[in-house]
């Protein structure tokens, strides 16, 4: 396993093999998803909601590295996030300056941003590179799926008929907190809404009027999580049963986990998001859905640090496993660095969703890192009609 400083030269000498092949001579990191890649997790955020941190971290294409921020945030970034890493420091007081103004006059050259702060926004051309993770991210992740995993299953036994959706997300997110996660994605749909509603926000009632009544569980609920850790995030859905399934419900989740298991079985290095995709597409039409089921929501893709790198869909040329990058990096460093990736495909269809990540190791082996092994599992030898190694257990009953 790598130290934190020599996972942050790792992380750097991507950035840095990404700045020769463009010709730019150095880019300002200013997203929350951005920074914490180039860095190996660290935090530059105050407003949680917000892609952009509160600074910034400068990186030039012969590898030099500088916090670029105000006098506010220069004492924690060098105390407790950079200070290790042997970053530099270009701080302006807050009401004096701006992050990309700074570099602009500190650096010269063809400069980049990832907001478009300074010179062209690079940003989608770094999914790649958040994509790719070392050994000891991969590590990280499964230690996090299983926070992930104890979070989702200590809220399920809370959750009761006449439980409120916003009660719920409430119990998601302080579970997640106990576990040090955020979980900046909460959603929960009650009987009708899973239907109705891809992305169900949790109702909540209005501070003095409007239209809006908070739901409350009937039958079933659908509890879905993102759970964030040192930049790395891990996404769960989950369903908790209070009374009886709507009819068609409990053969339509195991189909659609069926889905879900022929796309983990087809994302396989050598393939592209694109070719994963149609077999996605052929999944549904093959376990009886729609065929353009998958129309009406993303099927998820690759993850790392961000929610989604990038969305898989129809023609989609990213790697599932790049070998470019890692290449590159070892010409730079003079030494073979192995990497992996992550992945949550999220299939759906109407009332039914089937939602885990999973890693990808160097050696093209899978781990499911969001396990629930207290709930019952899907047979899905009975769905696919043939062994499979994939394990899915979306559903906990009363």
């Amino acid at each position: 396993m790598l130290n934190e400083k020599e996972l942050f030269q790792v992380r750097v000498a991507l950035i840095q093999a990404f700045l020769r092949d463009k010709r730019y001579d150095g880019i300002l990191l200013s997203r929350a998803d951005n920074f914490a890649m180039a860095t190996g997790g660290k935090r530059n955020y105050i407003w949680t909601y917000s892609d952009v941190g509160a600074n910034s971290l400068f990186i030039t294409r012969q590898g030099e590295a500088y916090f670029v921020g105000n006098t506010i945030e220069e004492p924690r970034l060098m105390t407790e996030e950079l200070g290790a890493l042997g970053c530099g420091i270009k701080s302006f007081l807050w009401f004096d300056d701006s992050a990309a103004g700074v570099a602009r006059k500190a650096f010269h050259g063809n400069l980049v941003s990832d907001d478009g702060s300074l010179g062209s926004n690079v940003h989608a051309e770094l999914a790649v590179l958040r994509a790719l993770l070392t050994e000891t991210e991969l590590e990280k992740y499964r230690r996090l799926g299983r926070l992930a995993s104890e979070a989702m299953t200590a809220t399920l036994p809370q959750i009761h008929a006449g439980m409120a959706e916003a009660d719920i997300a409430a119990i998601l997110i302080t579970e997640g907190s106990k576990r040090r996660c955020q979980v900046p994605v909460t959603l929960v749909a009650a009987d009708e809404r899973i239907a109705r509603f891809r992305h169900p926000l949790p109702t909540a009632a209005p501070l003095l009027s409007g239209s809006l009544k908070e739901q409350p569980v009937k039958n079933y609920v659908m509890v879905v999580g993102c759970f964030m850790r040192e930049g790395l995030v891990t996404s769960i859905t989950r369903f908790k049963q209070t009374g009886a399934l709507p009819q068609g419900i409990s053969d339509a989740l195991s189909r659609i986990c069926g889905v879900d298991a022929l796309i983990q079985e087809a994302t396989l290095p050598g393939k592209t998001l694109g070719e994963v995709f149609s077999q996605c597409m052929q999944a549904y039409k093959s376990l009886g859905f729609p065929e353009n089921e998958w129309h009406n929501h993303h099927q998820g893709g690759p993850t790392g640090y961000a929610g989604r790198t990038c969305r898989a869909m129809p023609g989609e040329s990213f790697p599932v496993l790049d070998t470019y990058w890692p290449r590159r990096v070892r010409e730079l460093m003079g030494q073979e660095i192995a990497f992996g990736s992550a992945f949550a495909w999220n299939p759906s269809a109407r009332g039914v969703k089937s939602e885990d990540t999973f890693i990808l190791n160097p050696d093209g082996t899978k781990e499911i890192v969001t396990l629930t092994p207290e709930l019952p599992a899907i047979d899905l030898v009975l769905v696919l009609g043939r062994e499979t190694d994939v394990i899915k257990t979306p559903l906990a009953v009363s």
